[in-house]
């Protein structure tokens, strides 16, 4: 009778040894290039979601380069106003915005445990809040309020609403250009290097790149 081969209990071990280190040596870059790809679909949504819910604004609401808006509002001291500027921007969300797009719930929060902003919850759970400065500035907020790491470039990323010509070209190299990146991409080399050293700076890197996260992306995805 021929005998049948059979692998002994030595070899099977091995074989698993094998296996685990070739799985310990991939399961991080697959775990990296599933958090970039995630990333680049939520990050093109808030800017295609906006972007649209901007557009069928304009068409009841005039173009929005004429929208109001107020200068940032200080107090007796002198100081930002974070709740004057908050309620100024509830009004002009509840105007502008909100008809116009798909959320959970809006209303002002607490960010960090510091001052209050009008925030809107989307119907992914990412959050987004508005901030009356010199332009609107936009954080948003991948995987929404309180959830680590809550840093800028990591999960955080900056946008504005620009409403006159000096800013627009400030911020955006572009007059017509209303809403965007915090920045303007120059070019990649210098968006890379300044998301490297200045993380509110890296939503113009990620524009550059058509909003998807590359390989060299400098910050940890989490």
């Amino acid at each position: 009778m021929k005998k049948k081969n059979a692998f002994t209990l030595a070899e099977v071990l091995i074989t698993l040894g094998i296996i685990g280190i070739v799985a310990a040596m991939t399961l991080p870059t697959l775990i990296a290039n599933y958090k970039r790809q995630e990333y680049s679909t939520r990050i093109k949504k808030f800017y295609s979601t906006l972007s649209q819910a901007i557009i069928r604004s304009e068409v009841d609401n005039g173009s929005a380069v004429y929208w109001t808006k107020a200068d940032q509002l200080k107090n007796d001291e002198g100081k930002v106003d974070y709740g004057a500027n908050a309620d100024w921007n509830k009004a002009f969300v509840e105007k502008y915005i909100l008809p116009y797009l798909k959320y959970v719930n809006a209303g002002i929060k607490k960010w960090d445990g510091n001052n209050n902003y009008e925030t809107i919850v989307l119907t992914d759970g990412s959050e987004f809040m508005l901030h009356n400065g010199d332009c609107i500035d936009i954080i948003y907020d991948m995987n929404g309020l309180g959830k680590s790491p809550d840093k800028d470039g990591y999960d955080r990323f900056r946008f504005l609403m620009c409403f006159n010509d000096t800013k627009r070209n400030s911020f955006f190299g572009n007059k017509s250009k209303f809403f965007g990146a915090y920045g303007r991409c120059v070019n990649r080399d210098t968006a890379l290097t300044n998301c490297k050293n200045d993380p509110i700076r890296c939503s113009v890197l990620l524009e550059c790149d058509g909003w998807e996260f590359k390989e060299d992306y400098p910050h940890k995805l989490w």
